[in-house]
Formats: structure tokens, C-alpha cells, sequence
């Protein structure tokens, strides 16, 4: 009933506590009406409410978000949590790989406005979201079209951040409600869901400095396996850090160079 509520408030563009005021006389229009009902019919057969009204919030950060980006869910904030624990030096260079909607870049530039951020993904369509984001917020946020570090210099960052596809490509809850109506190029980490994040960990060590930080989000049974790779890759400190739920998510390896 809650959602019905949300799409309500999305369709009639009045605050929940207005429509259930006992004062209020919700007269609704016709064409009001039938796309309030047909918004209700989507949510029904699982299409994600955050496209239905056009938005998410994520660190108190209201963004935009359409079916070109995924929507962004709170265990990526462990990502931002993890990316604060560390305090910011003069000059910090941040980048977020695969950005999205921008939640991560966007969320660093609020927390550390002196500092670099920059963020990149493949996808032209998401980018334009990511950068209607940081527009509509007034956060100024590098943003450009490339496949994971490859527009970075060697040496060049203190932080790496990634929500890469992770998924495994046969896990059928990619064709469930929820995830079936959200990129799948953003989802579908290939046969052992490791394919992306595989690439992205020797990418990464290349444009870190010396003491610089990646990273990754992952599936809650990819940790061990990230560690492995992270090692491989020649970071240090490698641990993981679980969710809200208590699900090992995020990895972090340091580069000492």
C-alpha cells in the first residue's frame, strides 16, 4: 500500500501527508487517474519503482535515474563508507568505475569537495544521467566515456571505487522481477560473475599511486576469490567489509607500489 501511496504522491506532485490528510479532498482528474493506475499496473508485474517515479535517493543525495542506469541500492553505500574511512589528503584523486547514475562519484564530491573526482562507464546514456545528476546537485564531477581506467594516467589516483557487473551470466534472478528491467550490461558479470571485476583489479593497480586504495563491490559469495585476485595483482591489506545485511560486499586492497 505504501508504494500505491509513492505513486500518488509522484502522479499528483503533492506530499504524502497531504493526500492523507483528513482535510484533503483527493478529486483526482480522469487522465490522472488512469496514470496512476497504469503506474500501479507496472509495479505489479515487478518494473522497479524507482523508474516508475524517476528517482532514488543514495547518501541523502536525491538522484535521477532511468532504465539506462542501475538503481542504486544501499550496500554500494558500504563503497562511499569505506572510500571516508581513510582521511583525504591534499590533492586526493578519486575515481569511480562504471559510474551509473553517478552515485558513487557524486556522493565522494559531496563528502570531499577539495578533492578530484572523476568517473567513468561505457554507456553514453548513462553518463548523460550521471552528468544531469551532478548538474541538478551543482557538483562538479569529471565524467567521460571509456572502458574502466584506460583514460587514466599511470600513478595518478589515491582511490579507486567499482560496482562492476558481478552477477553471474546464468544466475536466473537476472530475469526476475527487479533486475530484469535494469541493464543487464551492468549486471552480467560473465559464467563465474568474476569477468569484469577480473579486468578491472590490474587496470586499477596501474593508475594508483603508491598507498592509493581500490575498491569493489561484489557478490556476497565472490570475496574469497576477489581477495585472490586482489593478492594476485599485488595489493596489500586485502580485506572485505560486509553490507547492512551482514553479507560480505566490499573488498579493499592498497598499492604500495
Amino acid at each position: 500500500m505504501r508504494e500505491v501511496w509513492t505513486l500518488g504522491c509522484h502522479v499528483l506532485k503533492r506530499p504524502l501527508a497531504g493526500l492523507l490528510s483528513a482535510d484533503a479532498a483527493l478529486e483526482l482528474h480522469p487522465a490522472d487517474e488512469a496514470r496512476w493506475r497504469a503506474l500501479i499496473a507496472r509495479r505489479a508485474r515487478g518494473e522497479p519503482i524507482a523508474y516508475l517515479v524517476g528517482h532514488e535517493e543514495f547518501w541523502s543525495l536525491d538522484l535521477a535515474v532511468t532504465p539506462d542506469v542501475l538503481v542504486p541500492r544501499p550496500e554500494t553505500e558500504i563503497l562511499v563508507e569505506r572510500a571516508l574511512a581513510q582521511p583525504a589528503t591534499r590533492g586526493a584523486r578519486y575515481m569511480d568505475v562504471g559510474t551509473g547514475s553517478g552515485a558513487v562519484a557524486l556522493a565522494l564530491k559531496k563528502e570531499r569537495p577539495q578533492a578530484w573526482v572523476a568517473a567513468c562507464d561505457v554507456s553514453p546514456r548513462a553518463l548523460a544521467v550521471a552528468r544531469a545528476n551532478a548538474a541538478a546537485l551543482g557538483l562538479d564531477v569529471a565524467f567521460w566515456i571509456g572502458s574502466w581506467t584506460e583514460a587514466i594516467a599511470a600513478g595518478s589516483c589515491d582511490l579507486v571505487a567499482s560496482n562492476p557487473p558481478y552477477v553471474e551470466g546464468t544466475d536466473p534472478c537476472l530475469n526476475a522481477d527487479g533486475l530484469r528491467y535494469e541493464p543487464r550490461s551492468a549486471l552480467d558479470g560473465g559464467a563465474d560473475g568474476l569477468r569484469a571485476i577480473a579486468t578491472l583489479i590490474p587496470a586499477a593497480v596501474r593508475v594508483l599511486r603508491p598507498g592509493g586504495r581500490l575498491l569493489i563491490e561484489h557478490g556476497a559469495t565472490q570475496d574469497g576469490a576477489v581477495r585472490s585476485l586482489c593478492a594476485q595483482a599485488g595489493l596489500a591489506a586485502v580485506a572485505t567489509y560486509p553490507d547492512y545485511a551482514g553479507h560480505p560486499r566490499v573488498t579493499e586492497g592498497v598499492w604500495h607500489g
